[in-house]
């Protein structure tokens, strides 16, 4: 596909995305087992470990789901991928050699089986506007991991497949998943109700020390398209860098709680620790920050070095008090102090539970919009702390012509683009 073939959604149109989608916006109802026992034939496409946890999640969300077909670039990450999946959800994998596809056409033989009532998206993002395109074409509903592009292009895309979605009445759930979490739950509601009175300002934060994430040694039979598929994150194309890819998660919150998107950002980021070509073009800190239209300020940080202080998750803060919240608890601290006394939860299996619940009742969940705009919240960063150019939302959205895709999807040479400088990395 190329760039021109790609739907792109005017300011008004995303505004009508946005009022279609939004029912599906609002709070989940947190439950974990579908009722009914219809079967939910699933298939896989991409068997790394993060799209097999999703799997594994999904099979053991509600009785009578099913894995039926599996693809991937590679066999080793299928075979990999089944063990796992055999082991821990044992009796529900029913995966033929005829139904394991390889290939960067795979997803496509998996979209053309007829039984495959669910399709999981587990690839690296630089594949996904395409990929969900065409399953929503092909009438699939979907389980879509996040981030959803990792380029303006590639949101708008997205935002078309999910209006499409949308006018089908496919199911599209994301891997958003603290969304479906009690303590951010009760939380959010805490916030809702006042507690921390009026908002001042908000925090996003991934500062871990994951230096050498899916880095692998590049081995001599390797091409350039292997190599970096194989160690994806390190690639720009391919991940959106880990701002984008990691952090999309802690944006998505601090939308949810400021309840709209950001219209302008700063960004400043550099690479001091992973420096030498096998590292690919990805920085290894950002540091960001946004405004929104009613004055709010957000502060978005994030690391990729060892040896540091990490903190992940968020800090709301209001007048009152201020809220802190992660995948273990949340707390509010002031004048009504508060502590979630539940048992925390990353929301995977209640996420995975609602889109299997959705299917079979036949009450479809959309969440493509709030995936499009948390992982645009986390492109326009990324472009800002590139180029040193402070951004609009709005711009980056609907005139920005940002296409990190490769010009063919195949093994072979493939060059890599080279580290961003601040200050001389052209803003497009």
């Amino acid at each position: 596909m190329t760039t021109g073939e790609r739907e792109v959604v005017s300011r008004r149109q995303f505004g009508k995305v946005m009022g279609a989608a939004g029912a599906s916006l609002a709070m989940p109802v947190p439950g974990v087992f579908a009722q009914g026992s219809d079967k939910v034939r699933v298939a896989m496409v991409g068997a790394g470990q993060r799209g097999t946890a999703d799997a594994i999640y999904c099979l053991k969300s509600a009785p009578g789901v099913e894995l039926v077909a599996i693809a991937d670039l590679f066999q080793d990450k299928v075979d990999a991928a089944l063990a796992k999946l055999k082991a821990e959800v044992p009796g529900k994998v029913n995966v033929p050699p005829g139904r394991v596809f390889l290939g960067f056409d795979a997803y496509k033989k998996v979209l053309a089986l007829d039984d495959v009532d669910l399709v999981m998206l587990l690839t690296p993002p630089g594949f996904r506007p395409e990929m969900v395109g065409a399953a929503v074409d092909a009438g699939k509903h979907l389980f879509v991991e996040k981030p959803g592009a990792v380029d303006p292009v590639g949101i708008r895309a997205l935002l078309a497949a999910t209006e499409r979605a949308r006018q089908k009445g496919l199911s599209l759930v994301v891997g958003t998943q603290q969304r479906y979490a009690p303590q951010y739950l009760q939380l959010m509601q805490q916030i809702r109700d006042g507690r921390i009175g009026d908002l001042t300002h908000l925090e996003a934060l991934w500062i871990g020390d994951m230096e050498l994430w899916h880095y692998h040694d590049r081995q001599p039979a390797w091409s350039d398209m292997e190599w970096q598929v194989r160690c994806w994150p390190l690639f720009t194309w391919l991940s959106g860098d880990h701002y984008v890819e990691q952090l999309v998660h802690n944006l998505d919150v601090v939308n949810w709680v400021a309840g709209a998107t950001p219209v302008v950002c700063q960004g400043l980021g550099g690479r001091q620790v992973r420096t030498g070509p096998q590292f690919g073009n990805i920085f290894d800190h950002f540091a960001v920050r946004y405004e929104y239209a009613n004055g709010l300020t957000m502060f978005a940080m994030a690391t990729q070095q060892r040896g540091i202080s990490t903190r992940v998750g968020n800090v709301i803060h209001g007048t009152k008090g201020t809220a802190h919240v992660d995948r273990a608890t949340a707390i509010i601290k002031g004048e009504k102090p508060w502590e979630f006394d539940g048992d925390g939860s990353s929301g995977d299996l209640e996420m995975h539970g609602a889109l299997v619940r959705a299917i079979r009742e036949k009450k479809p969940i959309n969440e493509g919009v709030r995936l499009a705009e948390a992982t645009m919240t986390g492109i326009m960063g990324r472009m800002s702390a590139y180029t040193g150019r402070a951004l609009k939302w709005d711009w980056a959205m609907n005139a920005s012509t940002l296409d990190l895709r490769p010009a063919k999807y195949e093994m072979g040479p493939l060059a890599v683009e080279p580290v961003a400088i601040p200050g001389r990395t052209p803003l497009v």
